[in-house]
């Protein structure tokens, strides 16, 4: 095991929201509202963050060298005239969050296991 998965295995479990939160940084710098809108949109709306949780999430994130902040994409607005604040994932966060999608997998073939996926979703019914 390299030095780098050791140190992203620390951090596991992560918080369901900063997992998001990492997913939602895979591909993209950003800044919080387009996390949140991110967020959101891949859990159907049924996931709502309030900003004062994003940001408490982001700054644990940051103060564990998962995230840093960034500069803007190139093909934002520059006349925009808000501060606000761009993230992205450090290489030790992209470690982390495919150390917690692996985490989840096993998890999940688990439940596998024990047919707890059988059926319909509870929510669906």
């Amino acid at each position: 095991m390299t030095d780098d998965r050791a140190d992203a295995l620390s951090f596991l479990p992560l918080n369901p929201l900063e997992f998001r939160i990492l997913l939602a940084l895979r591909d993209d710098c950003l800044h919080g509202y387009a996390i949140v809108k991110d967020v959101e949109a891949r859990s159907a709306g049924s996931e709502k963050i309030f900003p004062a949780n994003l940001y408490r999430r982001i700054r644990n994130l940051l103060g564990a060298g998962l995230l840093v902040e960034g500069d803007p994409p190139a093909d934002s607005e520059p006349d925009d005239q808000r501060q606000r604040k761009y993230f992205r994932l450090t290489p030790l966060g992209l470690e982390v969050a495919r150390a917690e999608a692996y985490r989840l997998q096993d998890l999940l073939a688990e439940a596998r296991d024990k047919e707890l996926l059988a059926g319909e979703p509870p929510e669906a019914r």
